[in-house]
């Protein structure tokens, strides 16, 4: 009786400890004090199970050789399970005889003589004691050896370790939910600073700059990737991304990015986080569900299954996740070839997005030597992940209008400069017709012939115009499609040389079209591609002076078809050429301006060019003549 009532002296202790809220490591000191004190054994160890679900010694009482070489290590609950499942239930500790470990038992083992007595301890006996919590989930292991008799405990002694046991247990358990409780008061400021921070903010690059960070605070991840998706480019994986920490050449591949992509809209669908842990050059993904629904809440993340260990003698552990079938073999293997220069051992993905749509993602890694990430920071992440795809949405919208707002107010400018420009090109030509219409009315018997060639010039100027702004309404109609036929590109420019040349010849002009090896067959609208000829060559023999030159040749490779039209004449400034392809754009050189024109001819050779398909370049300096490519591929031919 004496022996039981000592037995129980540290258990006062132990409770004053634990009702205290003291740090668990000292109650599980003290538990095992106690432990090698009271029930008679040399060496009392205890492990814990760890997030990634691995015992780790964190104390050993009695022996200091036992304690040196123990404390720290870890074992995969895998291989402790397959041990435990050979064990002899003694209520709810196990032991396994030496004979059933068949020599292949690990750690500590003492050096001690082995005789004959059935009830000896044998130097590889085991008698482990689950530590669990009050609803019987497994939380670590508390492990006895060298009992100070050389017998191996009869039933009292084994009553105190079940007792020792349960203290310990309820030390875990207590400490755990306390460690939670601090936990999710941390994370629910990070989380509710996260999303105030991306509400307040209407730009998604800010949105995206300024979260990187933040969430690799909230998480404790080493890296943290957010990126959001620029309008339809889910498939690419493209958009708005940032790193925290920021390294220069650190973005993902194309390859990797896409398939980031699909498993974030997938998870999105689907209402569940993806999870990695990566062991060498493999990696096991799994799913996390987050909601019933694509629209449910992420509330119930901290559902679990119940899964036994060592068919439930030992308790059970949790399980929150479920494999996830949406990562085939070369996607996985692409991923981890990505990861592993990195060092990361855990992964997290987890979509970001509003309603029925995946906006982006969040991914954070936490490198080796790091636990993986415990089901309530995936529940913080999907939350954050919600917070910001909310602000993405948000600020997308806001985009949206800003840039209707910059169209309408283009649109109008656009307006404005075509009624401002349309009222002066007809003013001038109208106000020199109606003044010699005067002249000859106010002398119709004297010689009108000036004043018809007069008016006749100035009505083909009002006629050239109208025929700009006919042409340019129809090639800015999107709902209208080409007209397409075969049409040889080299003849187009022969018939533009052709009617051009009188006008060459009287300006002094030389004009020449190099000779083609055969008819450049393409397949497009006539019409519209004589236009382009006739406006480049025209502007080629109106902008050369004088004993100037402009050639036209044809070009064909493997892959495009070229006009070109070259010339010597005044050239272009780098200032103008940005400006060049707008409508109504003159130039602001007064050598140009004293041609007359109507600032549409080219932006009419653009639209045309992008109707078909190509682009057109222009290499050109002031003084040096101009250079002007129409380029047309041959998907287009």
């Amino acid at each position: 009786m004496r022996a039981h009532l000592d037995g129980l002296r540290p258990v006062y202790d132990i409770m004053r400890r634990i009702n205290a809220g003291a740090d668990v490591r000292s109650v599980l000191d003290a538990v095992a004090a106690g432990v090698a004190t009271a029930t008679g054994f040399e060496v009392a160890a205890i492990s814990w199970l760890t997030a990634d679900h691995e015992f780790e010694i964190v104390t050993v009482a009695g022996d200091d050789g036992a304690r040196e070489a123990l404390v720290g290590r870890r074992v995969p609950l895998e291989e402790m399970e397959a041990e435990l499942a050979l064990a002899d239930r003694w209520g709810s500790l196990l032991f396994i005889p030496a004979e059933r470990l068949d020599g292949a038992a690990g750690g500590w083992i003492p050096d001690l003589e082995v005789d004959g007595d059935p009830e000896a301890w044998h130097p590889e006996d085991t008698l482990r004691a689950p530590l669990r919590s009050p609803e019987g989930e497994l939380l670590g292991l508390l492990a006895v050896d060298l009992p100070v008799d050389g017998k191996r405990p009869d039933g009292a002694r084994r009553e105190l370790l079940e007792m020792y046991a349960e203290l310990a247990g309820l030390a875990i358990a207590n400490a755990r939910r306390t460690d939670e409780l601090a936990e999710r008061v941390r994370l629910a400021t990070a989380v509710e600073a996260l999303h105030t921070q991306a509400a307040r903010t209407l730009d998604v690059g800010a949105i995206v700059e300024t979260s990187a960070a933040a969430v690799a605070e909230a998480l404790t991840a080493d890296v943290v990737w957010v990126r959001a998706f620029d309008g339809d480019d889910e498939l690419t994986g493209a958009g708005r991304g940032a790193r925290h920490p920021d390294r220069d050449g650190a973005d993902a591949p194309p390859e990797v990015l896409a398939i980031v992509a699909r498993s974030a809209r997938e998870a999105w669908a689907a209402g569940r986080v993806d999870t990695a842990v990566l062991q060498g050059d493999e990696a096991t993904f799994a799913a996390t569900p987050l909601g019933t629904s694509l629209h449910g809440s992420w509330a119930d993340a901290d559902r679990h299954v119940q899964v036994p260990v060592a068919g439930g003698a030992a308790g059970w552990v949790r399980d929150h996740t479920s494999p996830s079938p949406y990562h085939d073999a070369s996607d996985q293997a692409r991923i981890v070839d990505f990861l592993r220069p990195t060092g990361a051992r855990s992964l997290l993905l987890v979509p970001m997005g509003a309603g029925p749509d995946c906006l982006g993602y969040v991914v954070a890694l936490r490198g080796r030597g790091r636990p993986p990430f415990a089901p309530h920071e995936v529940a913080t992440a999907a939350q954050v992940a919600g917070g910001l795809g909310q602000a993405v949405l948000n600020a997308r919208m806001i985009e949206r209008e800003r840039a209707l707002v910059a169209q309408l107010s283009s649109l109008d400018h656009y307006k404005h400069d075509l009624i401002s420009t349309v009222s002066h090109e007809l003013r001038t030509p109208l106000t020199s017709i109606k003044g010699h219409l005067e002249l000859i009315e106010d002398d119709p018997t004297g010689s009108a012939e000036a004043s018809f060639a007069v008016v006749r010039r100035n009505l083909d100027r009002v006629g050239s115009l109208i025929d700009d702004l006919l042409t340019l309404k129809k090639v800015s109609n999107p709902d209208r499609p080409l007209e397409t036929r075969a049409v040889d590109l080299q003849q187009v420019l022969l018939d533009a040389a052709s009617a051009l040349a009188l006008r060459a010849q009287e300006e002094g002009v030389s004009l020449q079209v190099a000779p083609a090896a055969g008819p450049v067959i393409i397949s497009g609208d006539h019409e519209e591609l004589e236009r382009v000829a006739l406006n480049l060559v025209g502007n080629a023999v109106k902008y050369t002076p004088a004993g100037g030159r402009v050639e036209l040749w044809t070009e064909r490779s493997d892959r495009f078809v070229r006009m070109v039209c070259r010339d010597d004449g005044i050239g272009i400034s780098k200032r103008d050429q940005e400006e060049l392809f707008t409508e109504f754009f003159r130039s602001t050189n007064p050598d140009a301006l004293a041609a007359p024109g109507t600032g549409l001819g080219l932006s009419i050779v653009r639209r045309i060019v992008q109707r078909h398909g190509g682009s057109i370049r222009l290499e050109s300096d002031l003084g040096e003549g101009s250079t002007f490519t129409v380029r047309l591929p041959l998907s287009h031919v």
